[in-house]
């Protein structure tokens, strides 16, 4: 049960930055272990002024409603070496590290409190400890994060805020690749997560976000709310050779303002800069 606040809460969701990834976010120029640099390619550069703008947004917000913010990093925080894809900026998981670090960096100058949940093994490494690791490396700095036990991230965070009840998970049980069906998903991953919880006569809760699926979607069930957040990464080349359209997912977060038991959502998406007329 989260504690008590006559504040209102900003909880702002957020995951799969994939950094170390040629096609994701990054800081404009990263140190190697190895001696040199990597200098982030125009892309990666626009990722990175769309991250900057997210946490300016946030913190705008949290000025605005006089918020404290819980920040939740939804998993898949770099990239990894995996699937023998060719597509990454360096082997090396320490220089993937340092840069996740930088890149969270911005995020807790406006950031009060912290949640990591852990992604998948072929990115955040054999028991998504990757994530863990960073979680216990920003704790140790002195940041707030909130910890499951001993363990300074989460598989499944449940956590109430400001009487809002709020479930974070990186896989969500069910997706769509179809568009017109990608709200249907998560509308029937609602369902999915309150009849869990209702089977056991536990309070389903009221938000259930997802990640991974790297795509924004919405839906409903009952009293439960099911939002989807979309990637910090563009398509990599087995996505594009899979996707039937050039269409960008723009890359984003959402916010939800809790208050006495209400919320109130906020999304921040960021339009690519493309000539395809739907990213316009």
């Amino acid at each position: 049960m989260g504690k008590k606040s006559s504040r209102p809460v900003l909880v702002a969701h957020h995951g799969d930055t994939h950094v170390g990834s040629t096609a994701s976010v990054m800081p404009p120029k990263v140190g190697l272990d190895s001696g040199g640099t990597y200098e982030a390619s125009k892309s990666q550069l626009w990722y990175w002024k769309c991250w900057l703008r997210f946490w300016r947004d946030v913190a705008k917000l949290k000025k605005e409603y006089g918020a404290k913010v819980l920040a939740v990093s939804g998993g898949d925080q770099r990239e990894g070496d995996h699937h023998e894809t060719t597509q990454i900026w360096f082997e090396s998981e320490a220089d993937q590290d340092r840069a996740v670090e930088e890149v969270y960096q911005v995020a807790n100058e406006v950031a009060d409190e912290w949640v990591f949940v852990r992604g998948t093994e072929a990115h955040d490494g054999p028991l998504a400890a990757g994530t863990e690791g960073y979680a216990r490396t920003f704790a140790e700095a002195g940041w707030n994060v909130r910890q499951d036990g001993e363990r300074y991230s989460w598989y499944i965070w449940t956590g109430v805020v400001a009487g809002v009840k709020f479930q974070d998970k990186h896989s969500p049980q069910t997706k769509s690749r179809v568009p017109h069906l990608q709200d249907v998903a998560a509308s029937r991953q609602a369902q999915y997560t309150w009849e869990e919880y209702a089977h056991d006569w536990i309070e389903p809760p009221d938000v259930a976000v997802w990640h991974h699926v790297h795509y924004r979607a919405r839906g409903w069930y009952q009293g439960t709310f099911c939002y989807v957040c979309p990637a910090w990464q563009a398509r990599t080349a087995w996505a594009v050779g899979n996707a039937s359209s050039p269409r960008v997912e723009r890359p984003g977060g959402v916010c939800f303002l809790c208050e006495g038991g209400r919320w109130r959502p906020f999304e921040l998406s960021y339009k690519p800069e493309s000539a395809v007329a739907w990213a316009k």
